[in-house]
């Protein structure tokens, strides 16, 4: 009966430990596959072959620190779980550093998500400066608290035979990252007509997702789920977001010449009626010589914001060089296009009524419906435009005189 008893027992611990070996291989296995993906994520929106190269705007460098740090997540998750209970030397030391890693910047690809999706819906550096300040103070915290966890066991614990258990704080501590995820909700508030619907909605898929993963591995442990989900998103981000990002002008985060020019060559394979208006900031170059660079890259990012609050969520507002900004309309008339004219004027003389800045904003217009019997080719309707638009130019400094 004792030999069958033992017998049993060891048939069990053998199961047991089957069960924990296929779990620790499924894990890795998991983890290796998304470093794999971020690896792809990073060489997608660096490699010139596959996107054409994505220059170095502020969306694309808080998008790469995203990817750093998850890469980093995932490293020390992989460290701490395959490395958990072994007894080789050096382990413990190589455990405490692993899990005070992954503890001190849990918080920060969640704040490198909200500082990126504010930037690509919101392209306003105060707007960005006062979610970071906050956010980096929440950081420095939780990583100060997490640096003396190896002593204290506030989040963690690895004991002398290197097993690792969650510390007495930890609820409180993954309590403060699912308020973090909540939280990164609030760029995408009524920002739908920001941006197109793809970008929206994979912006969307972090938080909602994240949280829900983030919730079921605090509450059930062993579950690997977080990481691979916002591995999953990086790889939407990268096929959805940054991808489109080779037609956005980085300075003002609107559609770049490039972009204008393929719709303006769809609109014209379709035949379709549609409308443009060209416009240039009058005095650009006094600004730039007597203000400085800065007051023009600011002047330019204005009227980019007002261009984006008066167009259509069909439209195509783009700058298409130096000063001068275009907006294309789908199936426009000449009556709304002068609407547009005039409420673009609207919005120009509100913000200079509302701004502090050491000069006035001025912009001269000229727009056209096209017509195939009228312009041959894009070159000739874009000429159309040209004139129009320095006409009104000479006429208003023509009153001014």
């Amino acid at each position: 009966m004792p030999v069958c008893y033992a017998f049993r027992h060891t048939v069990a611990y053998q199961k047991e430990y089957d069960l924990i070996m296929m779990e620790t291989m499924l894990r890795t296995q998991i983890l290796l596959l998304c470093l794999m993906l971020l690896g792809f994520c990073y060489a997608a929106t660096t490699w010139k072959p596959l996107f054409g190269g994505l220059g170095s705007s502020l969306s694309l460098r808080l998008y790469h620190l995203f990817i750093l740090f998850t890469t980093i997540m995932l490293v020390t998750d992989l460290l701490g779980w395959v490395l958990d209970g072994r007894q080789d030397k050096g382990v413990h030391q190589i455990l405490l550093a692993a899990h005070t890693i992954y503890y001190a910047i849990h918080a920060l690809p969640t704040i490198c998500y909200i500082l990126y999706a504010d930037q690509l819906l919101y392209q306003n550096p105060e707007r960005l400066k006062r979610w970071a300040v906050p956010l980096i103070i929440l950081a420095g915290l939780l990583a100060l608290a997490s640096l003396a966890s190896p002593i204290t066991g506030w989040f963690f614990h690895v004991d002398a035979q290197n097993v690792y258990t969650r510390g007495t704080w930890f609820i409180g501590y993954a309590v403060v990252q699912l308020l973090l995820l909540g939280a990164s909700l609030i760029p995408l508030i009524g920002a739908a007509k920001k941006s197109t619907a793809r970008t929206y909605w994979t912006l969307v898929f972090f938080p909602v997702i994240a949280f829900a993963g983030g919730l079921l591995q605090s509450l059930f442990y062993g579950l690997v789920l977080i990481w691979p989900v916002t591995t999953v998103f990086l790889v939407a981000a990268a096929l959805n977001i940054q991808k489109n990002q080779i037609g956005i002008d980085h300075l003002t985060g609107i559609s770049n010449r490039l972009l204008f020019d393929e719709m303006l060559n769809h609109h014209l394979h379709l035949q379709q009626g549609f409308g443009c208006i060209l416009m240039d900031l009058d005095g650009f170059k006094q600004i730039n010589d007597t203000l400085g660079h800065d007051a023009g890259d600011q002047a330019l990012q204005e009227m980019a914001r007002i261009l984006r609050r008066v167009a259509g969520p069909k439209d195509i507002v783009a700058r298409y060089g130096g000063d001068e900004f275009v907006i294309l309309m789908h199936e426009a008339s000449e009556y709304h296009l002068q609407d547009l004219v005039s409420r673009i004027e609207l919005e120009v003389a509100m913000s200079n009524q509302s701004s502090k800045r050491p000069y006035l904003l001025s912009v001269s217009m000229g727009y056209a419906i096209f017509d195939s019997s009228l312009f041959s080719d894009d070159k000739n309707f874009m000429a159309r435009l040209d004139g129009a638009m320095y006409e009104q130019k000479r006429s208003k400094l023509g009153n001014r005189k």
